[in-house]
């Protein structure tokens, strides 16, 4: 059974040299990757100071965790007063997942967003499995912008 684990800002600290590289290798298309030399300090003071969450995907097997995967998200609040959205920032995968794991993590994002007062989740990607994912729940997912109403 997948399971979606937060990690605190203080454990992130901890834990920067491997979260940080899971987060730089899944950075978003939609970033010029000319402008990097600060990102990754900015990254790691949106999550210290509650901009930014950091989850991990895991499986127990034998009573030991397996990551599957790790995710970052922001939750965006209109201006307009519109409904907020959970903005999946980035989402690293360190193994190979099953659809059936990919549906069981969506499933976990979903009930998190709703928790924490969100009405859609987006995404940018160029994972072409992502997007057919997206597409088959009946999501958007062309000019690889995912949003999916939940």
């Amino acid at each position: 059974m997948l399971r979606m684990l937060k990690f605190f800002p203080d454990q992130v600290a901890r834990h920067w040299g491997q979260i940080g590289y899971w987060i730089e290798q899944a950075l978003p298309p939609i970033l010029d990757s000319r402008k990097s030399s600060d990102r990754m300090n900015n990254i790691l003071e949106s999550i210290l100071v509650g901009r930014m969450d950091v989850h991990l995907f895991l499986v127990y097997e034998d009573e030991k965790p397996i990551i599957y995967a790790a995710i970052t998200t922001a939750i965006i609040s209109p201006v307009d007063g519109g409904d907020k959205e959970l903005y999946v920032y980035s989402l690293y995968g360190s193994r190979q997942i099953s659809k059936q794991i990919l549906y069981e993590g969506l499933e976990l994002i979903k009930k998190y967003a709703k928790s924490v007062g969100c009405s859609t989740i987006t995404a940018y990607t160029n994972a072409e499995g992502l997007k057919a994912l997206f597409k088959s729940i009946g999501g958007n997912s062309s000019f690889t912008y995912l949003r999916l109403e939940i």
